[in-house]
């Protein structure tokens, strides 16, 4: 079992970079899954029944790519929260206690914590 990480706010930063990047991507993959998926939705029965439609490949390939871009980002030990605004929460120990770092893709660097419980809603700004 792999030990939990916990983040400073400079480790956190590092990764925003890559973070967008990702964020980018799985949001690209997921509009391309979506659309393929309101197309083949119909025939998913057929499918099952004749053994495959043309744009199958395309669909499963896809979804490995958006698989692979979020293990990806979970592998560096932080939790995508929601993948459309860009919620990353980061595990940090503040006085002793796990709380989460926060990110919004978009923000430039990371200003806010929250409780374990709280969620975006309980977003406090980091105090210096």
């Amino acid at each position: 079992m792999r030990r939990k990480r916990y983040f400073t706010v400079e480790e956190a930063n590092r990764l925003i970079p890559m973070l967008e990047e990702k964020l980018s991507e799985l949001r690209e993959f997921r509009v391309e899954l979506e659309e393929l998926g309101a197309e083949l939705t119909p025939l998913f029965e057929v499918i099952r029944h004749n053994g495959g439609h043309p744009k199958t490949p395309q669909f499963l390939e896809l979804t490995g790519k958006f698989r692979d871009a979020i293990e990806e980002i979970q592998s560096y030990g932080c939790t995508i929260k929601d993948i459309n605004p860009g919620l990353i929460d980061f595990p940090h120990l503040l006085e002793g206690r796990e709380v989460y770092l926060c990110w919004r893709a978009g923000e430039e660097a990371i200003m806010y914590w929250h409780e374990v419980d709280a969620g975006f809603a309980g977003r406090q700004l980091i105090e210096e």
